[in-house]
């Protein structure tokens, strides 16, 4: 009997199954293909275009004046604040006074080393046809006094002899003006000027001794005294034919080399001279903080009379007409989506009226901690600026990244 009963329970279920199969049944709409978001939203926030934290070089030392006050407009190279130069300023006057004599010192150095080298052609160029003529000049009247000697001497003579001496003496005033000038000169001793003077001096003697022979009438003791004047003349002409001795070629090059090396050491003083100007001119420059930029002072840490801050800025100068958008905690997992160019939907928390768009002008390769995640710093140009931003404002951007 259970089983008969069981049999008609089984039965009934498929018929009614049977029944609902035939009804119609509805078909549900199909659902339009979904596409991931490919949008990356972003927590961002609103900082100037150009902007620096300052701090003296010479940080933990008193601060002596301060010239700007927060809020004050600036311009770039003008003084913020500085600490007490006095030193500084004392060193680079004496590195300016070091390097004042060391540039002295290569002008006399130069002078000298072209001194040298003219002395040294003159001595290579070897005897001048003047010099032969004043040397051959004195020969001839050497051997002229020689004659009269022999000869004796007759009115004349005697007026002859006083005309030559005459005109000695105007040489010999001649060539001693011609070698004070050069008699200071490292050859002076040696040169040309100094041998035309010798040359002159002994012609002159030689005419006055010979006019006064003449005046005392011929005496044959005087013979030999003129025949030496003769071969003396005679040997001078041959010294200047020769030209200038070796041994006094190789003093003038030593001389030019000496000049030269001379000349090198003052060029190593200048250099060393410059470097501690500058380096004097450095120290005293970090006497003084000053604006890198056009700007706003937008955060004073220094007060005079009290240290410069040690381990934070002493001042925050900031370019406030042109702003920027950096994110702030965009991850590894999104930034491999976003590129330079991408667009971008700006909008900020404090003026929900402000959203503007913008592009995506810099990302930063180095990522930073942040609780745990690394982000990445995008920074976005607004294609417009509204007067209502400010630093520090938190703003959100979604990047387009189609």
């Amino acid at each position: 009997m259970k089983n008969l009963k069981l049999l008609v329970v089984l039965l009934a279920g498929l018929l009614l199954a049977a029944c609902d199969s035939g009804a119609a049944t509805p078909t549900a709409a199909p659902l339009p293909p979904q596409k991931a978001a490919s949008d990356v939203v972003a927590e961002a926030e609103v900082v100037p275009v150009k902007y620096a934290e300052l701090n003296l070089s010479a940080q933990g030392q008193l601060v002596s004046e301060v010239m700007v006050a927060e809020g004050d407009a600036v311009k770039k190279d003008q003084i913020l604040l500085r600490i007490d130069s006095k030193r500084q300023t004392a060193a680079v006057a004496q590195a300016e006074a070091g390097l004042a004599k060391a540039r002295s010192a290569k002008l006399t150095a130069a002078a000298a080393l072209t001194r040298a080298q003219a002395n040294l052609a003159l001595m290579k160029a070897g005897p001048r046809s003047e010099d032969v003529a004043v040397v051959e000049a004195g020969l001839k009247a050497a051997m002229a006094e020689l004659d009269r000697a022999q000869a004796g001497a007759d009115t004349t003579s005697l007026a002859t002899a006083r005309a030559n001496m005459e005109k000695a003496a105007r040489a010999v005033q001649q060539a001693q003006f011609a070698y004070d000038r050069v008699k200071d000169t490292p050859y002076g001793n040696i040169g040309p000027d100094a041998l035309r003077l010798e040359q002159a001096t002994l012609d002159y003697q030689v005419a006055k001794i010979a006019y006064e022979q003449l005046q005392l009438g011929p005496r044959s003791v005087d013979v030999g005294p003129a025949r030496a004047r003769v071969a003396q003349a005679q040997a001078q002409l041959e010294q200047v034919k020769t030209g200038t001795r070796p041994e006094q070629i190789a003093i003038g090059e030593a001389d030019v080399a000496a000049a030269d090396a001379q000349l090198k050491s003052v060029d190593a003083d200048i250099a060393v001279a410059e470097s501690s100007v500058a380096s004097a001119k450095i120290a005293l420059a970090d006497t003084e903080l000053r604006s890198p930029i056009d700007g706003t002072i937008v955060t004073l840490n220094a007060k005079a009379g009290e240290p410069a801050p040690v381990s934070s800025f002493a001042v925050r100068v900031a370019d406030l007409s042109v702003y920027q958008i950096q994110t702030k905690d965009l991850t590894e997992l999104s930034i491999g989506k976003i590129k330079v160019g991408n667009s971008v939907q700006i909008k900020f928390d404090a003026i929900p009226d402000a959203a503007m768009t913008g592009k995506v002008t810099r990302i930063n390769p180095f990522g930073t901690n942040r609780q745990g995640d690394i982000v990445y710093k995008v920074i976005v140009a607004p294609e417009k600026q509204d007067a209502r931003m400010q630093w520090n404002m938190t703003a959100s951007v979604t990047i387009k990244t189609q």
